[in-house]
């Protein structure tokens, strides 16, 4: 037992904690990359692993659309311009995809950009890339067409047997008119009436629509999105026309991006603009909206370049409610904690490298979620049994709240510590590819510092009984000297949590101080670090480094004057 003075005092080290925003860094400084809180500890955001390679997947390069047919039990993927029927099994103990078929079905006319997928109970499927539609139905021949219509569609849903369409403008028809939503026959979404039974009007406000979702857990209600007013529709069956608006209220906040609206549970969230203010993340769940946001949120969306060009979507996991978006040209991710008491957390997301998040649809299909990004032509396992993304190492950051004396006086920080599991997670070897520049000439030349590999008369490499390579212990600091070896390099990584601190009220943060964690069996389930010296406005910020998962609880800081 430590024994210390009466000058000691101990202050709260809040680990377990979300991203708050404060408007500037003396405001609040805390954030949290990658974990979110789960009953009173922080604990791993999913990761993901690769599920089909894009090799079978038409050899795409975006992933635009994923949809999880009930009708079908098939998932739906869009690659570029192809369409996939997708059947998996996957293996939660095996923790990986054990077999999979993927069917192509169909071609779009575009290639890149958001793609909304709805069906019906026929089963019909309907596709919109934005500039037609697409419907696949196997009673059909062909079963995959393109559908003609008076009017340019964008986001689609289906609601009451109907498919509901925004009509971003109307083609030939009036092309002035893109205020209108449009109905297509009862379970037929090969046919597209032009006529007042099947034409909406977005009505309170000048105004563009932008989608038309069936509200959850609603009934008969959907919302009608402009990009700066939200109208509430209710199906009331009448033969001119089956909706009818709620005169009683609307929303005066419509929608930057379609791509950013997700529905789950009671609730419809999405990123919300007006004529007179800027981006804002609201929720309703069939009344007034309510924003996700804070203050210091509201500043970071107010200063983005470009918050339209962004996506996003929701998921359970765990007993957790999630809304992600993703900010592409500004390269930020967000997602927020729907908590069941009613509240909300907000946490930063990234992938390995610190850029965006990867995942930009996400599909549930025997029970097991999957995404497709625009980063590449692949489907991958989403899901918090992956501790790593695909192989990576996942950046796990938490910058706790700002300690101050409440006498503004300046302190002694003596030591700091918290409590985190240990003892579960294997030594691994981490595989960090071929590490070689290029010339011109195409040859492979090997950087500076890498190890020097024992050679034969012959130029083979000379290897153990195991098969590894036997190398000097003299790295070859020879700048651009040849490749001698493909052998792939290989670290070991231990896991561990770097800590460092900011006497400026996180300006400026120190070098890193590392605690390797102890290994399988061992476990001590506590970290402190010493002699943190003087300051008058402390900041802790840990980094949790490992291939496997980090389980961590609050801890304290104990300081004097």
């Amino acid at each position: 037992m430590i024994n210390r003075s009466q000058t000691f005092k101990q202050e709260p080290l809040n680990i377990v904690g979300s991203s708050t925003f404060g408007r500037y860094p003396t405001i609040s400084i805390e954030k949290t990359y990658n974990m979110f809180m789960s009953d009173g500890w922080m604990v791993p955001y999913a990761g993901y692993k690769k599920a089909i390679d894009f090799s079978a997947l038409g050899n795409g390069t975006e992933g635009r659309a994923l949809h999880s047919s009930t009708k079908l039990n098939r998932l739906i993927g869009v690659f570029n311009s192809n369409v996939y029927l997708i059947q998996l099994n996957f293996s939660q103990q095996q923790q990986k995809v054990i077999s999979y078929q993927a069917i192509k079905i169909g071609e779009l006319q575009t290639t890149t950009g958001v793609v909304y997928i709805a069906e019906n109970n026929k089963p019909q499927l309907l596709l919109s890339d934005g500039k037609l539609l697409y419907l696949y139905d196997t009673a059909l021949s062909p079963s995959f067409q393109v559908i003609t219509t008076s009017f340019i569609p964008g986001f689609i849903d289906f609601h009451d047997t109907y498919f509901l369409c925004a009509a971003s403008a109307d083609g030939f028809y009036t092309p002035s008119a893109n205020n209108t939503w449009r109905l297509s026959d009862s379970n037929n979404g090969a046919s597209w009436p032009d006529d007042a039974a099947h034409i909406g009007l977005l009505q309170t406000k000048p105004d563009n629509t932008q989608a038309v979702v069936r509200f959850p857990s609603k009934g008969n209600m959907i919302f009608v999105f402009g990009r700066t007013v939200v109208e509430p529709w209710f199906d009331v069956g009448y033969q001119l026309f089956p909706y009818q608006r709620n005169t009683s209220f609307n929303i005066d906040y419509g929608c930057l991006n379609p791509a950013t609206i997700a529905s789950m549970d009671e609730l419809v969230i999405w990123l919300g603009i007006n004529e007179k203010g800027g981006p804002v993340v609201f929720y309703s769940d069939g009344g007034m909206p309510q924003q996700i946001t804070t203050d210091g949120f509201d500043y970071v969306l107010s200063n983005m370049q470009n918050p339209q060009d962004s996506q996003a979507f929701i998921y359970r996991q765990d007993g957790h409610l999630f809304y992600h978006i993703n900010f592409y040209s500004d390269n930020l991710s967000f997602f927020v904690d729907f908590l069941k008491d009613g509240s909300h957390k907000i946490y930063h997301a990234s992938d390995e490298r610190g850029n965006y998040f990867i995942g930009s649809v996400v599909a549930f299909f025997n029970n097991q979620y999957y995404f497709v990004t625009k980063n590449n032509g692949n489907l991958y396992a989403f899901d918090t049994i992956f501790t790593t993304y695909d192989g990576e190492e996942v950046p796990r950051i938490r910058s706790c709240k700002n300690i101050r004396n409440i006498q503004q006086e300046p302190f002694i920080a003596n030591d700091c510590g918290f409590t985190i599991e240990t003892g579960n997670t294997n030594y691994l070897d981490q595989d960090l590819g071929e590490i070689y520049f290029i010339t011109e000439d195409g040859k492979k030349l090997r950087t500076e510092g890498d190890p020097i590999f024992f050679e034969t008369e012959s130029g083979d490499n000379l290897i153990t009984e195991d098969g590894l390579n036997l190398v000097s212990e003299q790295v070859d600091d020879t700048s651009f000297s040849l490749l001698i070896s493909e052998q792939d390099f290989i670290v070991h990584t231990t896991p561990r949590v770097d800590m460092s601190i900011s006497i400026d009220g996180g300006d400026h943060f120190s070098s890193y101080d590392a605690q390797y964690l102890p290994p399988i069996g061992q476990r001590k389930n506590k970290l402190a670090w010493w002699q943190l010296g003087w300051s008058n406005d402390l900041v802790c910020q840990f980094r949790f480094w490992g291939m496997g998962r980090f389980v961590v609880t609050d801890g304290y800081v104990n300081t004097r004057q």
